[in-house]
């Protein structure tokens, strides 16, 4: 992976799409109780991915957990100015998708309130094997997962409504944007804001909403594993590439915010 990165090319406009689930158990509150109150963002990590000493990902929030590094992961930290440059400043976390991947040993937000979640990737190869970014597993599923899906070559979406094996799942897959596996770019950034009150699941791609998700009876149950990056911890599917820029907050993050999120710039007080 020699070369310049050039700045990904946002598409403008936004495509929003409603998956409406009825008759779903578990709601999030009672009917008669009315909405639960906005919660405000709380910022639980941000990984940088510029070192790991000592095997582990430093968390930019003080007392959070850090990412510990699995099987052959790696980070890349660019000392020459000549050299091949990081997504995101200095360093990135490199994966081969065989058996690579980073997590923090509990979640650092759980699922069962308003959330966001992002990161930036970069797929080695847009081929047909599905691929995980990002998730947050429970016993016998992920309540939430970021992927590349093989099928449809498309960046997506997936929350089970159910901690079982064979529960309902929301999907949302981006439509506009592509993965892009040139290795002289600098990916896509994918940002995940589930928002409790509004029963709404977003999805972002390069900071621009590209789905809408509306559940009218939402179920949100907990994690039970922490943060895992490059693989789903139920059913493998690692990921080939390079990934930069994790966060994870206790919230909703809005529109703006998620811009930020998405620059080439490390932010390290967003």
């Amino acid at each position: 992976m020699n070369g310049r990165y050039r700045a990904a090319t946002v598409t403008a406009g936004a495509l929003a799409l409603s998956f409406a689930l009825g008759g779903i158990p578990g709601t999030a509150y009672a009917a008669d109780e009315g909405p639960a109150p906005a919660t405000s963002l709380s910022r639980e990590g941000y990984w940088p991915l510029e070192a790991a000493p000592g095997g582990a990902a430093p968390n930019v929030e003080s007392g959070g957990l850090p990412l510990t590094l699995n099987g052959d992961a790696w980070i890349y930290h660019n000392e020459d100015i000549f050299g091949d440059p990081a997504l995101v400043g200095q360093g990135d976390l490199r994966l081969d998708g065989d058996g690579d991947w980073a997590a923090t040993s509990a979640a650092p937000v759980g699922g069962d309130g308003s959330f966001t979640l992002a990161v930036r990737a970069r797929l080695a190869a847009a081929d047909d094997r599905t691929q995980t970014v990002l998730s947050l597993p429970g016993a016998s599923t992920d309540r939430l997962a970021i992927r590349y899906q093989a099928e449809s070559g498309k960046w997506e979406v997936v929350v089970s409504t159910r901690d079982e094996a064979n529960a309902p799942q929301v999907v949302i897959a981006e439509e506009q944007t592509l993965p892009n596996d040139n290795p002289y770019d600098v990916g896509e950034h994918l940002a995940v804001v589930f928002d409790a009150t509004a029963h709404e699941l977003r999805f972002y791609v390069d900071g621009q909403l590209s789905h809408t998700s509306t559940a009218v009876d939402t179920t949100s149950w907990t994690a039970s594993g922490g943060l895992q990056v490059g693989r789903s911890a139920i059913h493998g599917e690692y990921f080939a590439g390079t990934v930069d820029e994790v966060r994870a907050y206790s919230g909703v993050a809005d529109p703006t915010k998620i811009q930020q999120m998405a620059a080439l710039t490390g932010l390290p007080d967003l």
